[in-house]
C-alpha cells in the first residue's frame, strides 16, 4: 500500500495512461509514458545451440551480445535482453521481426514466441523512479550494482514484471497485457506520493531515452 496521503490516491477506471494526467502538488518527480511496442519476442535457445543463437541474435540486433543473463544490448535495429540461461528478450519497432527472426533461426536451434499482443510497456522516469519501484522491488538500484543495460524479473503487487534500466533514472517495465490494469493502478498509487505526470506515448521504444 502506498504511503501517499489519501487525497493523492487515484483509482483509474482502465489501464490506459492519459497524457496530461497529473497527480500531486509542485513539480512531479515521476513521469509515466506508455511504450508502443511493435515487436516483443521471446527466444528460447536449445542448450547445445546457445552460442550460435546468441551470435545470430546479436548480428540481427546490430549490437554486441549482452554478455550474461540480467543484461541487455542496445542496437540500431532492436534491444536484445538475456533473461535467463537460454532465454532472450527481443524488443523492436518493426512488427515484421517475428517473421524475420523465425526465418533466421532454425527450429533445431531455437524457438521464437511472438508476445506482441500479450505484453504492455510503460516507461517510468524521473528523480523518484527508483523510490517508486523500491516500494515493492528488493533490488539494489545503485549504479554500480544495477547500471544502465541491466534487466531483472520481479513480482510487483503479484504481477510479474520485466524491468530494464535504460538510463540513470529511466526504466522500461513490461507486464502481461491481461494484468496491465492492476499493475498501472499500483504504479499510479505508488508514484502519487512523489507526484507524477503522464507524458505522451513513446512510439519508438528502441532508441535510448534522452538524458
Amino acid at each position: 500500500m502506498s504511503d501517499a496521503p489519501s487525497e493523492l490516491h487515484v483509482e483509474p477506471t482502465s489501464g490506459e495512461l492519459t497524457p496530461g494526467e497529473t497527480v500531486g502538488a509542485g513539480d512531479p518527480a515521476v513521469t509515466l509514458c506508455e511504450l508502443k511496442l511493435a515487436a516483443v519476442l521471446e527466444i528460447g535457445a536449445w542448450p547445445n545451440r546457445l552460442e550460435a543463437v546468441t551470435e545470430t541474435l546479436a548480428t540481427l540486433c546490430q549490437a554486441d551480445p549482452p554478455g550474461r543473463p540480467g543484461r541487455f544490448s542496445q542496437g540500431d535495429a532492436a534491444l536484445l535482453g538475456w533473461l535467463a540461461f537460454g532465454r532472450f528478450l527481443w524488443l523492436s519497432d518493426a512488427e515484421e521481426d517475428a517473421t524475420r527472426l523465425g526465418e533466421a533461426l532454425d527450429t533445431n536451434d531455437a524457438a521464437v514466441v511472438d508476445l506482441g499482443s500479450a505484453r504492455q510497456g510503460v516507461r517510468l522516469s524521473g528523480a523518484a523512479a527508483i523510490d517508486t519501484l523500491n516500494k515493492q522491488v528488493a533490488i539494489d538500484f545503485d549504479l554500480k550494482a544495477f547500471p544502465p543495460g541491466s534487466l531483472a524479473q520481479a513480482v510487483i503487487d503479484q504481477v510479474p514484471v520485466v524491468i530494464l534500466r535504460r538510463s540513470e533514472d529511466s526504466f522500461d517495465l513490461l507486464v502481461s497485457s491481461s494484468l496491465a490494469d492492476a499493475f498501472l493502478c499500483w504504479l499510479r498509487d505508488a508514484a502519487a506520493e512523489f507526484g507524477y505526470r503522464v507524458g505522451d506515448p513513446i512510439d519508438h521504444a528502441v532508441p535510448l531515452p534522452a538524458s
